[in-house]
């Protein structure tokens, strides 16, 4: 036992390997000691044997079921190997046993961090740091699912009472530049990160989530290098390896980013298996009857932006061409572009990991060849020069579109002007991205327009809460599901004088019928392809609002720019 004591002396005083050798000599002679087991298990796993660590834990909880303390551990096992459902069951067990376990609640907080539970998540972790306070890594991991759950200001404000503590790691100075950047602190945000990358400089990650910073606030040659250098950490990594695209789209250098565009087919979330395609196209002119198939890709904003090339591809190939299409759009495209076949989308089983079988559409349609969407641009739109000067590439329903008109001139003699201030998703970063409908107030309460509201999610609590504030009544489109029916959106906003929208499907429809528009942009995306406007949309005026200010600056330009607008007008 003198041994033992010894080897639990070391393995306290963090001379893991040393006692790890004692713990060795001792295997044989203590077969029946829980405690040993328990010790030996603890000083694997913190050797990194994850394996020798599970066979001793697994046996010291066969001598002592009971022992809190070790099911703590032998979940920890399984917090390491990214296993957090195995391991909060182990760590319910613990807590069972033992309800104010500091350690086991803080690592049931983890477990259920990792699963998306972050309401379950800081029930655990507000115990667990109550009960250790003086724990700076408990309460970083406490600060980062308040930011998840959306409580920024709970978030930003411990974060700062840590700042001095002796925790300074990188960990936390990443933790506190994505909290600054939620409060449109983006160059505060840099110097952070730089910071957490000085202490961690093979951190691919940070690497990434700093070009992302860097672009938000027009340094785009500066994101170029960072994404570049995050992708020399971690080849082959499809997020990485696409994120370096979109920087350099970003930046300007439109062949080299679409040279790397391919790397968006292997991201988890876009990736799907499609079955029976033939050969992608070359880029060369039809020499036979078959047909190119234009392959659906993305959500409704981009595929219609992204149609704005068919024409142009069309023409290139010389020959039939098939558009694969959401259904919702069938109508809207069969109307605009005439000589090209329109089919519903292939169905897609699941989502992560999806399979779209093909065969029958190529056999069908006798297709020879297909080409994604998103690769159009890359024979059409080589640079800023090519992009087209004429408003609206899509022709909406005319009969629809005159008795929206006639519902607006109804309810006011004035500029029908709709508002979408949201995306239908929450999106990282949102606050960047969607704004609240109060941003918008100073524009809807101007005389001299009538405000429509084109948000195509739930929105009347916020309705109501702008028109008390504005005192200003907005138009409710009624009979329309502005979700599904995207035929007579289309016709709806065909028939308004302008829309104002963050950057949605919403945003783009008004630019695919030429309705005039203000587009409210977080960051200059890729696809402005290094230019200060949105080259896709010549009835748009961008309006940018960059990572250091909030959307409250952003409207103080766009009232006036509306003004101007709607004077051009009839």
């Amino acid at each position: 036992m003198q041994v033992f004591q010894h080897a639990a002396e070391l393995h306290s005083a963090g001379r893991i390997l040393d006692a790890l050798a004692l713990y060795d000599g001792l295997a044989a002679s203590l077969p029946q000691l829980g405690h040993f087991w328990h010790f030996y298990g603890l000083a694997s796993f913190q050797a990194g044997d994850s394996a020798a660590a599970q066979v001793r834990l697994r046996r010291a909880l066969l001598l002592s079921p009971q022992d809190a303390s070790c099911l703590n551990r032998f979940a920890c096992i399984f917090l390491a190997a990214n296993m957090p459902e195995e391991a909060r069951r182990h760590l319910r067990h613990a807590l069972a046993l033992s309800p104010n376990h500091a350690e086991g609640l803080y690592n049931c907080g983890e477990a259920e961090r990792l699963l998306g539970n972050n309401t379950a998540a800081l029930a655990c972790l507000d115990r667990a740091t109550a009960a250790c306070p003086e724990e700076a890594g408990w309460q970083l991991s406490r600060a980062k699912v308040l930011h998840e759950l959306d409580r920024l200001e709970d978030a930003r404000s411990l974060l700062e009472s840590l700042a001095d503590s002796e925790l300074k790691s990188s960990e936390y100075f990443f933790q506190m530049g994505r909290t600054l950047f939620e409060f449109f602190e983006a160059d505060a945000a840099i110097t952070l990160y730089r910071r957490a990358l000085l202490l961690t400089p093979a951190a691919a990650e940070g690497y990434n989530n700093l070009q992302l910073v860097l672009r938000s606030v027009g340094r785009q040659g500066e994101g170029v290098r960072s994404a570049r250098y995050a992708r020399t950490i971690r080849p082959g990594d499809p997020v990485l390896e696409y994120n370096l695209a979109d920087s350099l789209l970003a930046a300007g250098d439109i062949h080299a980013g679409f040279a790397r565009y391919g790397w968006r087919h292997r991201k988890d979330e876009v990736r799907i298996d499609r079955l029976g395609l033939p050969a992608e196209w070359d880029g060369r002119p039809a020499t036979d009857d078959k047909a190119l198939l234009l392959c659906h890709e993305q959500g409704i904003g981009d595929e219609i932006r992204l149609v704005s090339c068919v024409t142009d591809t069309s023409q290139m190939y010389g020959g039939r061409v098939v558009l694969e299409s959401d259904a919702r759009l069938v109508p809207l495209f069969e109307r605009s572009f005439k000589g090209i076949e329109i089919v519903e989308k292939v169905a897609r089983s699941g989502t992560i990991g999806a399979v779209a079988d093909y065969n029958s559409l190529v056999a069908e349609r006798r297709i020879g060849s297909c080409l994604m969407l998103g690769d159009m641009p890359r024979y059409v739109r080589p640079d800023l020069n090519s992009f087209p000067t004429k408003p609206g590439f899509l022709i909406p329903d005319p009969e629809e579109r005159a008795r929206w008109r006639e519902q607006f001139e109804a309810a006011a003699p004035r500029h029908a002007v709709g508002f979408c201030w949201r995306s239908g998703m929450r999106r990282p970063a949102w606050r960047h991205n969607d704004m609240k409908i109060q941003d918008l107030a100073p524009i809807i309460e101007q005389p001299g327009i009538l405000p429509v509201c084109l948000q195509y999610d739930e929105y009347e609590a916020e309705v109501r809460a702008v028109e008390e504030m504005t005192g200003t009544k907005m138009f409710r489109p009624e009979g329309i599901d502005q979700r599904n029916e995207l035929d007579r959106v289309a016709a709806m906003i065909s028939a308004l004088d302008m829309v104002i929208s963050v950057d949605t499907s919403v945003l783009l429809i008004a630019g695919a019928v030429g309705t005039p528009a203000i587009g409210l942009h977080s960051a200059r995306s890729a696809l402005f392809f290094g230019a200060q406007s949105d080259p896709w949309l010549p009835s748009e005026r961008s309006l940018v609002k960059g990572g250091n200010r909030s959307w409250t600056a952003v409207i103080e330009e766009a009232t006036p720019l509306m003004e101007e607008m709607l004077a051009a007008r009839p």
